[in-house]
């Protein structure tokens, strides 16, 4: 069980549920659909979920419930991070959790605001050595996840239940989930941690 629920954790952007410590959640999707009558757009839409990609010009994210949506960036879209903090279009990445406020208009969805949460991965540990966590993704890739003494670490014991873990419970061979961000080198900043011991 706890393997599928690793299998699509990556893709579907829920790690945030599973800690439930403080990772920014998606947002439940408002379908919101607007009454024949109505010709207004519905300008506070929000959808929320994971980056699966993004261009210059346009944005797509997957939530596990209602699948993808594409929305396409304005002169007037707005990006902001933590606390409302002012942020960049080029600091949305693969794999970032965001909210999206959009704006429905001539059958395509266009980005109002875009709320970048904590990027998530999941993988298999490869190795552990100091600081430093080596796990290797679904796609086959291997990342670096770097912790330091503010990272929170969980041990799930049970579907819906975990208690607090350390660092010293990870090693080799154990699948993990991790909240975090990339640093300038592409190594992961994990905040948050959450693994099963067999």
């Amino acid at each position: 069980m706890f393997g599928k629920v690793f299998a699509g954790i990556a893709a579907a952007g829920v790690l945030a549920g599973v800690l439930a410590t403080g990772a920014m959640a998606a947002p439940a999707a408002t379908t919101a659909a607007s009454p024949a009558k109505t010709q207004r757009p519905a300008v506070k839409d929000v959808f929320g979920g994971t980056v699966t990609a993004i261009s210059d010009t346009q944005l797509t994210v997957k939530n596990s419930k209602a699948g993808s949506k594409t929305f396409l960036r304005t002169d007037a879209t707005v990006v902001v991070k933590g606390r409302n903090e002012k942020a960049s279009w080029s600091e949305i990445e693969v794999n970032s959790h965001v909210a999206v406020r959009y704006e429905a208009r001539d059958g395509k969805l266009y980005a109002k605001r875009v709320h970048i949460g904590r990027a998530h991965l999941a993988g298999k540990v490869e190795s552990v050595s100091g600081n430093t966590i080596v796990i290797r993704t679904r796609d086959g890739k291997d990342v670096r996840l770097t912790v330091n003494g503010s990272t929170k670490y969980f041990e799930i014991i049970a579907k819906g239940k975990r208690q607090a873990g350390t660092l010293k419970d990870i090693h080799a061979g154990m699948r993990l989930l991790t909240a975090g961000s990339y640093d300038a080198s592409h190594n992961f900043d994990a905040v948050l941690v959450a693994y099963r011991n067999k």
